[in-house]
This record gives C-alpha cells, structure tokens and sequence, in this order.
C-alpha cells in the first residue's frame, strides 16, 4: 500500500509538472514540430512562381501579337514588306498627329532652341577656324625662317666655294675663312655638315610649304563656308520671325471672320428677328398710347383754350362797339358840336 501510494504521488507530480509541448495552439500559435502548411505571402519563392507565369504569359501575347497579322498576310499570298509597309505608315500618322497636338508655344520653344543650337555650332566652326588661322601665321613664319635661315646658308656656301677651291688645288693646310683659321679637314668637315643641313632644311620647307598652301586653301574655304552659313542662319531667323507674325495676324484674321460669320449666321439673325417683333409689339403699344391721349385731349378743355376763347370774347366784344361807334359817328359827332 505504502508503495502504491508512492507510485501514485510521483505520478501526480509528473502530471502536476510543465506542459508546454503537449498544448493545444491557439490563435496563429503553431504546433511544435509540426510542419507548416501556410506559405508565406511575401516569399521570394511565391513572387518568383507569380513572376513566371506572368511573363511567360506577356511573352506569348505579344508573340501571338505579332504572328496573327503575319501569318493573315501569308496566307493571303500578300508579301510581308507590305504589313512593315502599313506598320510604319501608322506610325507616322501616329506620329504627326502627336505633333499637331503639340501646342504652338512648345514648337516655337523647340524651335528657337535649334536655331540657338545651330548658332552654337557655327560659334564652335568659328573657334575652329580662328585655331587654323593662328596655325597659318605659325607656319609662315616658320616657312620665313627656314628661307632667312637658308638664304645665309647658301650665301655662305657660295663664298666658301672658290676657297676650297683654291686650297685643293694649292694643297693649303690651313683655311682662313669668315675671320677664323680653320685646317683643311675642319673646313671640309663644316662644309659637308652645312649641306648636310641645307638639303635637311630644304625638305622641311618645301613640306611646310605645300602644308601652308593646303592650310590657307582649306581657311580660305571655311571662312566662305562660315560666312554662307552665318548669311543662312540669319535669313532663317528672319523668315521664323516673318512666319510667326503672319501666323499671328491668321489667327486673328480667324477670329475675326468667325465674328463675323458668328454676326451673319442663322442664330443671330433668329435672334435679330424676335427683336424686331417686339419693338413692333412697343411700337404698336405707344400708338395705342397717345391716340388715347389725343382723344382725351380732344374731349378735356385744357386751361390755354380757355383762356384763348376769353381773350376771343374781349376781341369780339371791342369789335363790335367799335362797329357801333363807327355806325353812330356822325350823329355823334354832330351832337357834340351842337353842344
């Protein structure tokens, strides 16, 4: 009993003990050990299995994109040049339609900066051509040095000829030539060193030559080239700025014969009509108006007539006794008199 008892105990501690790997997860816990059958969703191995199938499918559309129109083609018995034909003849029309969209202010944008391009290029010949020019200067003057320079190398030359002439045949030993005394081989040795260079230089100044001449060929033509295409440039200018103005003054010529049109049309002449009507209606209405008033005129006396008909009456009134007096005049007069 008493070993049972221990048995039980020790196997109620082993249960009452830590149970964490025998637990029901909860939740997004996961089991221990346990494999897992969730994939990540970001994974480079889900987005590359996407990327695959995706691409392999644009590639096939595009192919299909392709073969459809050039298999059509084929089969029609129409050469394939033709369908490259149509295929850039809808790229220009695409592409000069996006060019006719473009705004004018753009254009002209694009526009002054090639012709500030070109004038750049012209500034870089220019350069260009000032560098040749500097290197013609550079040649001359080494042309006019190597000829200075031969020139008193061949008179010197000259000179040494008849004394070594003379000492050959004299058998001197001693040469005394251009203030100096010189032994026969010296003097030999100096010549020959002397044409020696004179043939040398003689080579550089014919190739100097025939480069100065091609040189001043080739500036002679750039200048006029530059001058030409400064002249050109200029006149492009010019013929820009006059296109300009005259697009402007289109435009607004435009404008103008679409008021004008716009003044002419059937809407404003519609318009003008139903004016009319209703200052005929206005009219109509203010005749109405005074031949009311004409009448109540004619039927109310106004204050001026009676006072015209009172003014009447005296008149009449003065008339009459006037008639009167001149009808019992000479009873009157003589009545008088008899008094």
């Amino acid at each position: 009993m008493a070993a049972s008892a221990a048995m039980g105990g020790e196997l109620a501690q082993v249960g009452e003990g830590p149970r964490e790997d025998f637990r029901v997860p909860s939740g997004n816990a996961r089991r221990p050990f346990a494999p897992s059958t969730t994939p990540a969703a970001d994974g480079p191995a889900e987005s590359s299995l996407i990327q695959g199938p995706t691409m392999i499918r644009f590639w096939k559309s595009s192919l299909a994109l392709v073969l459809v129109p050039v298999g059509l083609f084929l089969l029609a018995g129409r050469p394939v040049r033709e369908l490259f034909g149509l295929v850039r003849a809808s790229a220009d029309a695409a592409v000069d339609g996006v060019v006719d969209g473009v705004p004018d202010a753009i254009v002209d944008r694009k526009l002054d900066s090639d012709v500030q391009l070109q004038r750049r290029q012209l500034t870089d010949h220019q350069v260009a051509l000032n560098l040749s020019r500097r290197e013609v200067d550079t040649l001359t003057e080494q042309v006019k040095e190597l000829e200075e320079r031969g020139a008193r190398r061949k008179r010197l030359l000259s000179e040494a000829y008849p004394v070594l002439q003379q000492a050959t045949v004299d058998g001197w030993t001693e040469v005394e030539f251009a203030g100096g005394k010189h032994t026969l081989a010296q003097f030999q040795g100096n010549l020959d060193q002397l044409l020696a260079e004179e043939e040398r230089e003689q080579r550089q100044l014919e190739i100097r030559r025939a480069g100065l001449a091609k040189l001043t060929t080739s500036v002679t033509d750039g200048e006029r080239a530059l001058s030409d295409m400064r002249d050109a440039l200029l006149a492009l200018e010019q013929e820009i700025d006059l296109l300009r103005l005259r697009r402007d003054q289109a435009e607004l010529e435009g404008r103008t014969l679409e008021v004008v049109s716009a003044v002419g049309g059937p809407g404003l002449l519609a318009a003008s009509t139903e004016v009319g009507a209703q200052t005929e209606q206005l009219r109509e209405q203010v005749g109405r108006l005074e031949a009311t008033n004409e009448a109540l005129r004619t039927v109310v006396p106004s204050v001026s007539a009676a006072a015209a008909n009172r003014v009447a009456r005296d008149w009449e009134r003065i008339e009459r006794l006037k008639a009167l007096r001149a009808e019992s005049g000479p009873a009157a007069t003589g009545g008088d008199a008899a008094k």
